[in-house]
C-alpha cells in the first residue's frame, strides 16, 4: 500500500527528509535544481556524506544553471566518501535553455520526497531575517515509488548527451514511461515529448471539476488551453481561486502574471496574492485530487523544462491541502479589477514586454534550438565519479 503526506513548508519538509537519508539502508537518490553553499545546503551534504560512509550508493543529479554559483568542489568530501555527483547539461555544451527543474529526493527506492523545494536557507531557516519561502513537497512511501528509480535513471545517463540522441533514447521508453498508472500517478515533461503529460493533465483536473479548483503557484504564464479551461469551469459554476506571489525573486515572471489579470479577473476567476514571503508552491488542487511537483503554471515548464509531478487522488490528503489553502487565503490579498485597472502606463508597458519575453520570444529561441542540428560530439564536463 502507498501512502502520501503532504508537506507543508521547510519546517516539516527538511526534517523528514534529513531522517530518511539517516534511516537509508542501499540507496540514496538527489535531484535538484537548486542547492546552495549555505547552512541548508551543507546539512544536507552532511546528511548524504554520512549515508555513503555506511555504504549507501549516493547519487546526486544537479543543474548546471541552477547551481552555476556552487563550486565544483563543494561535492569534494562526498566524492571521496564514494558518492557520485554529475551536473545536467554544463552550460558550456549549449544547452542552456533546457534545464533540470525536477526536485526529487529518492530514499531505498521506496520513499519519494517531490515538491518545489530547492536546498537553500530561503526554503529552511528564511534569509537576511525574512521568512522562509512558502512550499509543499508530499512524502510518498510504498512500492509505487519503485517506478522513481528509472526515471531518475534516465536522466543521470542523459546529463550530458547530446540533444539528438537524447530525444532518440527517451522516445524509445516514452510510451512505458507514460503508461504507468497506480494510487499515485508520477508524471513527467520534457522538451522532446510533444504530448506534454504535466500541462494534459492539469487541464483534465479543471476539465472534470464540478465544484472547485484551487490554484497556488509561484510563476503563472500558462498556455493559453489552460487559461480557457479555467474560465469555462468557471461558467459551469465551478469557484477558481488562483494564489500567486506578492513577493518575488523574479520580478519579470510577476509582470508577466500581472498582464493577465484582467483576463482572469473578468471571467469570474478569484485573484489573490500571498504577503507574508516568498510564495514558492506549485500545488492545485480540486475535489479529491491533488497535483504537487516541480512544474509551475508557466510555459517554459509545459514545454522545456524537465519537470516532475504526482498526481494522488485521496480525500484525506485533498483535504489537508485544501485547509492549507485556506489558511495561505487568510494571509493574502484579494485582487479586485478596478484597482488593478487603475496601474500606471509604465506599468501595462513593463506587463506587455515581459509577457512578450517570456511566453513568445524565449519559446521562439528555445523551440529553434530544440530542432537544430547538433554539433560535433564533445567529452562530458563536470561530471564527478
Amino acid at each position: 500500500m502507498t501512502t502520501v503526506r503532504l508537506l507543508k513548508n521547510g519546517t516539516e519538509a527538511f526534517p523528514a527528509m534529513f531522517a530518511a537519508m539517516d534511516r537509508a539502508a542501499t540507496s540514496l537518490a538527489l535531484e535538484m535544481y537548486i542547492i546552495a553553499d549555505d547552512g541548508t545546503g551543507q546539512e544536507f551534504r552532511r546528511h548524504l556524506i554520512e549515508a555513503a560512509k555506511r555504504g549507501v550508493s549516493v547519487h546526486v543529479l544537479i543543474d548546471s544553471w541552477g547551481c552555476w554559483n556552487l563550486p565544483d568542489s563543494f561535492w569534494d568530501e562526498l566524492r571521496i566518501v564514494g558518492g557520485f555527483v554529475r551536473w545536467f547539461h554544463p552550460l558550456l555544451k549549449g544547452f542552456f535553455p533546457f534545464r533540470n527543474h525536477r526536485k526529487l529526493l529518492l530514499v531505498d527506492g521506496r520513499i519519494a520526497y517531490i515538491g518545489g523545494f530547492n536546498i537553500s536557507d530561503a526554503y529552511y531557516q528564511g534569509t537576511a531575517g525574512s521568512l522562509p519561502w512558502r512550499d509543499n513537497a508530499l512524502e510518498i512511501e510504498g512500492p509505487e515509488v519503485l517506478r522513481l528509480r528509472y526515471s531518475f535513471a534516465r536522466m543521470w545517463s542523459i546529463a550530458d548527451s547530446p540533444l539528438r540522441r537524447l530525444m532518440r533514447r527517451l522516445h524509445r521508453t516514452q510510451r512505458r514511461a507514460e503508461a504507468m498508472q497506480g494510487t499515485v500517478r508520477f508524471l513527467e515533461s520534457r522538451p522532446e515529448n510533444v504530448m506534454r503529460p504535466i500541462r494534459s493533465a492539469y487541464r483534465q483536473m479543471i476539465q472534470g471539476a464540478a465544484k472547485n479548483v484551487d490554484l497556488a503557484t509561484g510563476y503563472f504564464y500558462p498556455h493559453g488551453l489552460i487559461l480557457r479551461s479555467l474560465k469555462r469551469a468557471v461558467k459551469r459554476g465551478v469557484q477558481v481561486r488562483l494564489l500567486l506571489p506578492m513577493h518575488t525573486d523574479v520580478p519579470i515572471a510577476r509582470w508577466a502574471a500581472w498582464g493577465l489579470y484582467g483576463r482572469l479577473l473578468r471571467a469570474g476567476i478569484e485573484v489573490w496574492e500571498y504577503t507574508p514571503s516568498m510564495l514558492h508552491s506549485k500545488i492545485a488542487i480540486s475535489e479529491d485530487t491533488v497535483i504537487a511537483g516541480s512544474a509551475n503554471l508557466d510555459i517554459r515548464s509545459g514545454k522545456f523544462n524537465y519537470e516532475i509531478v504526482a498526481v494522488v487522488t485521496d480525500p484525506k490528503l485533498s483535504e489537508r491541502a485544501r485547509n492549507d489553502f485556506e489558511e495561505d487565503l487568510r494571509q493574502a490579498v484579494p485582487i479586485h479589477f478596478g484597482a488593478w485597472n487603475n496601474r500606471s502606463l509604465v506599468q501595462k508597458l513593463k506587463e506587455a514586454l515581459s509577457y512578450c519575453l517570456l511566453a513568445r520570444f524565449d519559446v521562439l529561441i528555445t523551440r529553434g534550438l530544440l530542432v537544430r542540428r547538433p554539433g560535433p560530439r564533445f567529452r562530458p564536463g563536470k561530471t564527478g565519479k
